[in-house]
């Protein structure tokens, strides 16, 4: 399971790469690359009168090679709405009144995997990531800033149920005239294998407030994973808003190859 850095409610993320835990092995060393496309839609008013619109297409590269994994994402993103400060697909994002549209900013990220001793211990994956500022801030896609995180997942396997939790610390780029904290991110849920290809589950997704006027995120987010064969996989999720931070509701779509 891939954290999701990149979602509204999460990482990301505009898009869900799960992984069945099974096949997390780090004992081979031949490298592994895998190339997906998504599609993620969120509408919410963030606590005002009016509501802001929010596309997002995903172009995600990643290697990995023994427990070293290393991931890029390059964005179009489409925002219409008031301007303000929302929940954006990698973090907080500074819009303008209208419909912008372009290169969102681009997030690198990098993995260490470590497995369990013993069968009742979790994987273990820490996580460092890059927010680079290649979205334009004068169009209101981005906050023209760097961000930077650390996070930690956990992942176990209990014959077909998996459950995980996350935690996580932003450092956030404040854009002038706005001031943004750093901020907790946090979520816990499970999947179970319904048959061998198909997975489904559910998480809550938190995140602190980077500012007063943006407010906590909080939501719930159910999904489905199907491997449909060695090499190509979709994956389908939606989600609930349950806070002010949040967008009132979001879906999104990917697709993945993997050799």
């Amino acid at each position: 399971m891939e954290a999701r850095w990149w979602l509204p409610v999460v990482a990301a993320i505009a898009g869900i790469a799960w992984l069945p835990a099974e096949s997390r092995s780090s004992d081979s060393w031949d490298p592994e690359f895998k190339v997906s496309l998504g599609y993620h839609y969120s509408a919410g008013t963030y606590g005002t009168s009016s509501t802001t619109y929010i596309s997002y297409v995903p172009l995600i590269a990643k290697v990995q090679i023994g427990p070293w994994a290393i991931r890029g994402t390059l964005p179009y993103l489409r925002i219409n709405g008031p301007g303000g400060i929302v929940q954006g697909p990698s973090g907080p994002i500074q819009t303008t009144a209208g419909t912008s549209q372009g290169l969102g900013d681009i997030l690198l990220r990098g993995s260490y995997l470590v497995e369990p001793f013993t069968w009742w211990m979790p994987f273990v994956e820490l996580f460092g990531l890059i927010k680079f500022p290649t979205a334009s801030r004068s169009k209101g896609l981005g906050t023209g800033k760097f961000d930077f995180g650390i996070e930690s997942e956990l992942t176990w396997v209990i014959d077909r149920f998996v459950p995980f939790a996350t935690v996580g610390y932003r450092v956030l780029g404040s854009p002038p005239g706005e001031g943004l904290d750093n901020v907790v991110v946090g979520s816990i849920g499970a999947e179970y294998r319904v048959i061998e290809p198909v997975y489904a589950g559910v998480f809550l997704d938190y995140g602190q407030a980077p500012s007063a006027a943006v407010g906590r995120r909080f939501d719930v987010i159910p999904f489905a994973s199907w491997q449909i064969n060695a090499h190509w996989s979709a994956d389908l999720y939606a989600s609930a808003g349950l806070a002010k931070g949040s967008p009132d509701g979001g879906t999104g779509l990917q697709v993945g190859y993997h050799w």
